[in-house]
């Protein structure tokens, strides 16, 4: 073995115990090398090994000591590890308790609470003699929760649900199949529906609803409007007024638990129902002039058409027809342009009548009188490279002679003395221009020339009805001007709101009254010897005047399609009601004579009707029958959607049987008028008294052929709107009748 080898710098010295921390007493780096190590003895590799020494008591007491420094190290981790977790639960605790307080209660009350909104009772529409228009009633909507519906289930059900609800299948299978906790099937429906669909025994269920209906199917449809399904007006006076007719909903509130299981009920805040409104219209003369204008679409043959009535001295409008038509209860099965109201929404070219305005303003400026003679140069007049003609070659004419036989080339030569500033305001007077105000929405302005120098073929065209547009309802109050002695009434459809009635609003004067009597001679000669001989009436004098014009069209005027119309009041003198007639027609029966004669029809049944029994008179006790027995009787004639077979038009469906059997006015009190019981009855002229006189009203024309425009057109009522069918044989004794 060879030599320990020497450290450098050692000298080959051992050096002493404390050499290495020679500032250590020796007593400590001896207890330092008598320590036991840590990482245990040192085995040595060998053959055999030599026996371990039992351990000293000292290294029994280190290692219990190391494992009680463990322990306590270990409580140490874990008291801080619970320290932070309960110090997060206290800050949690002290954010939804303190923090988010008023949170999580909104949040806890939307879990376990839930508000319903209480649908308020929808006011009533009447007309002017307490006849219930339009009506609201309890009804029950179908709805299904599709989680209970298995998909292979779906199809069966869906059949016998549809056949029930009468909806389509498609649609039934498409709401049972959502991914979701309600889904509705139909709302509002029939009670024979509910009851079928109660009686497959499948899960649905109903929820209570208020349902608008409306007793007199298509009667003053445009009138009223109708609603959608959610309650909200969408037409006529249920869209204008559904501020007033809707009332105020109300609130409860539900608490369920966490299966979604009610536990109670309380009403927050009562629903507040709706006002009724009261109309100006009169049941029936809106039914007499429905029948007629349908009787004129068949025979004329016309694609459209409307009829209003008004009272002259208080502007109210008695009635407002309008074709094609529609049934409110159905409202949604019904093309859009049936749901318009064209009275108030379109306007159109006038045509002759509106020359009644132009002879107004002359006679009123004193440019012309009713003896001053004109000439119509053969039918042919030029302006500029334009040329005006009459309808035939009429001659030379007196001012009269030329409104009643409605000449374009006198009236040009009127306006032209008139000029365009003065004839310009006299057509703002008369209210052109501007809307009437009716509450219908959507009303039209109408087109009228700006103020200024206008060319002379603008003049004249103006003059007579062309280049300038009015509405139907615009039209009525210019004339009816004519008729109250030269007051522009305002219009007035709303009578009443909630029973009080509202007084009509004061007039404007236009004219002056012996203007106004003077134009009201010229329109009963047109009449009795001019172009609206067809609005005639035995024993009474009407005032009147036709028109026909081309319609406009991308380019120019078409040369087959015309508006007819005629605008009148009856009798001439004192008159009852002023009425405008308009029909959308075509070649050859495009004259203004078709217009004509249904307003003569209207004013026969009218005024002799008046002459019986008086004006309004028609307001009978209730029979007894209530509310909901007509909501009854509504429910099963609701239950199916084909549209009801409508009485040919004619004398032999007379008004009165129109409305007896489509409004029954039988109602008592309601939520909205405790205690106060509405007095209505059926419609028309008591019992064993004839609708109209004996005969026709009707007189004739010369023959059509020699006719060359639409002033001419069809002469007689028999060629205009066909063979008058014979009236209702009258009680009373030939000749009895004033001449």
């Amino acid at each position: 073995m060879s030599p320990a080898r020497k450290r450098p710098g050692s000298g080959g010295r051992t050096p002493p115990p404390n050499s290495l921390f020679p500032d250590l007493p020796a007593p400590l780096l001896k207890a330092a090398a008598q320590r036991p190590s840590r990482r245990g003895p040192r085995r040595e590799i060998g053959p055999a090994a030599a026996p371990e020494s039992p351990p000293a008591p000292d290294d029994t007491r280190s290692r219990e000591d190391r494992g009680r420094a463990a322990l306590r190290r270990r409580v140490m981790v874990g008291v801080i590890l619970i320290g932070v977790w309960g110090a997060l639960i206290l800050g949690q605790l002290v954010q939804i308790q303190v923090l988010d307080h008023e949170t999580m209660v909104r949040r806890a009350d939307r879990q376990h609470s839930h508000e319903l909104t209480i649908p308020p009772f929808r006011g009533r529409i009447y007309d002017r003699n307490g006849r219930p228009l339009a009506l609201t009633a309890a009804v029950d909507s179908v709805y299904v929760v599709p989680p209970d519906y298995p998909a292979a289930t779906i199809p069966a059900a869906a059949e016998r649900l549809a056949a029930c609800l009468e909806v389509p299948v498609a649609l039934v299978e498409q709401r049972l199949g959502r991914d979701s906790r309600f889904s509705w099937l139909k709302r509002k429906a029939a009670a024979e529906q509910v009851a079928c669909a109660l009686e497959t025994g499948l899960p649905v269920g109903t929820i209570e609803e208020f349902g608008r209906f409306y007793p007199g199917g298509e009667l003053a449809a445009h009138v009223l409007g109708f609603v959608g399904a959610d309650g909200d007006g969408l037409g006529g006076i249920e869209f204008a007024l559904d501020g007033v007719l809707r009332g105020e909903p109300g609130r409860r509130t539900v608490w369920t638990d966490g299966r979604r299981t009610g536990r109670g009920s309380r009403v927050v805040r009562e629903s507040r129902p709706g006002a009724d409104i009261e109309l100006t219209i009169d049941s029936y003369l809106q039914a007499v002039a429905e029948e007629e204008l349908a009787r004129a679409l068949v025979e004329t043959p016309a694609a459209s058409g409307a009829v209003i009535l008004i009272e002259p001295q208080t502007g109210d409008v008695l009635a407002m027809a309008g074709a094609p038509s529609f049934d409110p209860n159905r409202a949604r099965e019904f093309p859009l342009a049936a749901l318009a109201n064209r009275s108030i929404t379109d306007p159109y070219e006038p045509g002759s009548v509106f020359k009644i305005f132009t002879a107004a303003a002359a006679l009123e400026e004193g440019v012309t009188d009713e003896e001053e003679e004109f000439e119509t140069f053969d039918g042919s007049y030029r302006i500029g490279r334009r040329i005006v003609r009459d309808w035939k070659p009429l001659g030379p004419l007196t001012f009269a002679g030329v409104i009643q036989q409605s000449s374009n080339i006198g009236t040009l030569q009127v306006a032209d003395r008139l000029g365009s500033e003065t004839l310009h305001g006299y057509l703002h007077a008369f209210g052109f221009g501007e809307p009437t105000g009716l509450p219908l929405g959507a009303e039209s302005r109408g087109i009228v020339p700006e103020r200024g120098v206008w060319r002379p073929i603008r003049l004249a065209t103006v003059s007579f009805g062309h280049g300038i547009a009015v509405t139907p309802v615009q039209l009525i109050r210019g004339v009816n001007t004519i008729a109250t002695g030269g007051v522009r009434q305002p219009l007035r459809l709303i009578r009443g709101v909630s029973g009080e009635v509202q007084p009509p609003d004061d007039g404007v004067q236009v004219i002056s009254p012996m203007t106004a009597a003077r134009v009201g001679q010229l329109l009963a000669g047109a009449v009795l010897e001019g172009t609206g001989a067809n609005a005639a009436v035995d024993g009474f004098s009407i005032a009147g005047k036709t028109g026909t014009a081309q319609k406009a069209m991308p380019g120019g005027y078409s040369e087959t399609d015309y508006t007819a119309s005629f605008a009148g009041f009856a009798p001439a003198s004192n008159p009852l009601f002023t009425g405008v007639v308009i029909l959308d027609v075509q070649r050859p029966n495009h004259s203004g004579t078709g217009a004509a004669t249904v307003f003569g029809r209207i004013a026969d049944r009218v005024l002799w009707r008046h002459r019986r029994t008086g004006w309004g008179t028609e307001r009978l006790v209730s029979s007894g029958r209530t509310v909901r027995q007509l909501v009854r009787r509504w429910r099963g004639r609701s239950a199916s959607a084909m549209p009801r077979p409508q009485a040919p038009a004619g004398s032999g469906s007379p008004a009165r049987d129109l409305v007896a059997s489509r409004v029954r006015m039988e109602e008592v009190s309601g939520p909205a008028t405790s205690g106060t019981t509405l007095i209505a009855g059926a419609a028309g002229t008591p019992a064993g008294l004839p609708e109209g006189p004996l005969g026709s009203a009707t007189p004739g024309l010369p023959p059509s052929d020699t006719s060359e425009s639409p002033e001419a057109g069809v002469a007689t009522a028999g060629q205009a709107m066909g063979t008058p069918a014979p009236r209702e044989p009258s009680s009373e004794e030939p000749g009895s009748r004033p001449q």
